[in-house]
């Protein structure tokens, strides 16, 4: 298992709540506070249940996000964008355009999508075992455009699959993608954990730097890093929701980093 020093930390902002400029600041507190990874998630509605609401688009944050990490190690990414209404061949430019314009790095977190807002607004709204299809066959594609944009313009760009299915997702995770990303509280996330580790033990060349990470929200507190380093987590992911004030509290990221010290 990871041990407390290995383990990376990350911050993923959701794109609601907060004027557009304010990513490019907040991301920057972030970095100088010492985290691992910036991510921002990918919905068209936030999750506030209303569904009039209105989110910025994610790519364009990331854009703009690219050049403040140009210099930096620090990684950027996008946990997740879902399948159902981004095309995995334009994520795939999309993806290594972010990381030419950064440090060369980006970690393309995809998921199956079924968040009810999005799906009414796109007018993609499916049955469940239909929509789980496509996404095996969505991912697949992913896979092989990835690989081409990396090897043409020398770019690492890494994709994690997010959620934890225990038919569909995570076997598409082991198959198809460079890491998975599972859920809190521990036991949850060791569980579907043993799933990955079964799906990748049965693969005749499992791939050694597969990331096994989590994403966190308040309602994971208290967290403790050492809990999940225990059950197998190499990067911990706190997402964060905007403040009434319009702004992000970096307060969670700061405690979670202060016990990796």
């Amino acid at each position: 298992m990871a041990s407390k020093a290995q383990i990376k930390i990350g911050v993923q902002f959701q794109t609601h709540g907060v004027d557009a400029p304010q990513f490019e600041k907040s991301a920057r507190d972030a970095i100088a506070l010492g985290v691992d990874s910036v991510f921002l998630w990918d919905h068209l509605v936030p999750f506030t249940g209303q569904a009039d609401e209105t989110a910025w688009d994610s790519w364009v944050l990331i854009g703009a996000l690219a050049k403040e990490l140009r210099t930096s190690s620090v990684t950027l990414g996008v946990l997740v964008s879902p399948l159902t209404f981004r095309s995995p061949i334009i994520l795939a430019r999309s993806a290594v355009t972010a990381a030419r314009l950064g440090n060369g790095e980006f970690i393309l977190g995809v998921g199956a999508g079924g968040f009810v807002h999005d799906d009414e607004l796109m007018n993609m709204k499916m049955p469940v075992k239909e929509r789980m299809i496509s996404f095996t066959h969505q991912l697949a594609v992913l896979r092989r455009e990835i690989d081409i944009q990396n090897e043409r313009f020398s770019t690492q760009v890494k994709i994690w699959v997010g959620g934890d299915g225990k038919s569909v997702t995570i076997p598409g995770a082991v198959r198809y993608g460079d890491g998975w990303s599972g859920f809190g509280p521990t036991a949850r996330f060791e569980s579907r954990r043993q799933v990955v580790d079964q799906f990748r033990s049965m693969m005749v060349h499992p791939d050694e730097e597969f990331v096994v990470s989590v994403l966190l929200t308040r309602q994971d507190e208290p967290i403790r890093i050492d809990d999940f380093t225990q059950v197998g987590a190499l990067h911990l992911i706190r997402s964060l929701r905007p403040s009434l004030k319009g702004t992000f509290d970096l307060q969670p990221i700061q405690d979670l980093l202060s016990q990796r010290m």
